[in-house]
């Protein structure tokens, strides 16, 4: 099944900020996923404004992933262009996902539809691998929505989308009073729309979500093996470091199993081997290092290669993507000689742009400038602070 932020943002064409920089005011917060949603400006207008915003993402690392609303036309233009959206979502009165799935440049987004009863969610498209699941109340922001569901219909919605492996995204009139019942109920993700733009801070609204559904689903186990991956200096093995000694378990960065078995540092191994030899190196050592539990921090390339994810997500290990955002990363590691891939900044952002979208199927953690103590407390699903205070994740 497919996994989603606690939150999924819409954009909302009412108000004066336009569309495009919306979504990137979303990114540079922490979002990693924003729905365009350009009704009721005409459809040139929504165009304009959409491939702005996805060139901006692209320039950005791919931050944030954007999914287009209704408009598969406007999918097809950016397609066309070479910059086609992360996903398309299509109401009940919209073209069918499955059709949809066959337009040209299309066919590797992943698509969402509405749903709002128990014949939608028996019948949903097999083309979708999310829904929208609700009302759960009336929405100023839909004049024709349909009844709302409340908590027992979202709670039977949700059972029914996620027993066919389709992630379950709570939509209507939501809140952040409404996220503890909603993740219980079973819902993936909220979407909001008035709750994110009426927030005085959006990203403190993600970060109390995130915390929320880790206390219904905490994202890491006792004597459960953990695999963390994602960018370049966003943070894995600072991450890793914290969550190895609350767990019991011992710290391995791939990296560092590498030159210790090799006696050659990771520079030296791209000098004389170049990427691929490095990379048939991560392959073997992931191996070994995937038959004891622990964490187990990846470099950023490992995750794209399909036998490292296959072997992965067959050990048991709990696998997460710590989902920084580039600009960030960047900043912290430009230049550094002991990263290979961190010499230019326009290379960094088309490696990670490349390497998004399989990251972007795993559970997510979000860090939005909290310290790895304060992440380790949150994702084990506990409150309050660690004794010791807080490391800057810049560290």
């Amino acid at each position: 099944m497919m996994h989603f932020p606690p939150i999924y943002p819409i954009t909302d064409a009412r108000l004066a900020m336009p569309l495009a920089e919306q979504v990137r005011h979303l990114g540079v917060l922490g979002f990693p996923l924003v729905q365009f949603r350009g009704k009721p400006l005409d459809a040139r207008e929504q165009w304009l404004q959409l491939r702005q915003a996805l060139l901006e993402s692209a320039d950005n690392g791919g931050w944030p992933l954007i999914v287009v609303n209704d408009r598969s036309d406007l999918a097809v233009l950016a397609a066309q262009e070479g910059f086609a959206p992360w996903g398309l979502h299509l109401g009940q009165d919209d073209l069918p996902p499955s059709e949809a799935r066959r337009l040209p440049g299309l066919e590797g987004l992943h698509i969402g539809t509405s749903t709002h009863d128990e014949a939608e969610w028996q019948r949903v498209d097999p083309a979708c691998d999310h829904a929208g699941c609700g009302p759960f109340r009336g929405t100023a922001t839909k004049g024709d929505h349909a009844e709302p569901m409340g908590l027992e219909g979202l709670r039977i919605g949700c059972g029914l989308l996620r027993a066919r492996d389709v992630a379950p995204i709570a939509i209507g009139g939501l809140t952040l009073g409404d996220a503890r019942d909603c993740f219980e109920a079973g819902a993936e993700s909220l979407a909001m729309v008035g709750e994110i733009w009426s927030a005085p801070d959006p990203a403190e609204l993600l970060w109390e979500a995130q915390c929320l559904r880790w206390r219904q689903r905490p994202a890491v186990h006792a004597g459960r093996g953990v695999l963390i991956v994602g960018g370049s200096g966003g943070g894995k093995s600072t991450l890793a470091k914290a969550l190895a000694p609350s767990l019991g378990l011992p710290l391995v960065d791939l990296d560092d199993l590498i030159e210790e078995r090799t006696g050659t540092s990771i520079p030296d191994i791209f000098a004389y081997a170049g990427e691929t030899g490095f990379r048939d190196l991560e392959t073997r050592h992931m191996a070994e290092a995937l038959r004891t539990p622990c964490v187990l921090c990846l470099g950023a390339g490992a995750w794209q290669r399909e036998e490292n994810r296959v072997q992965a997500l067959a050990s048991g290990f709990a696998c997460l993507w710590l989902a920084e955002s580039p600009h960030k990363a960047w900043d912290r590691v430009a230049g550094d000689p002991h990263r290979p891939l961190a010499q230019e900044r326009a290379t960094f952002m088309a490696r990670w742009r490349s390497r998004i979208a399989a990251w972007s199927r795993l559970p997510m953690v979000l860090p939005l400038g909290r310290g790895p103590e304060e992440l380790v407390e949150a994702m084990l699903g506990h409150t309050g602070p660690l004794n010791g205070g807080l490391v800057s994740m810049n560290r």
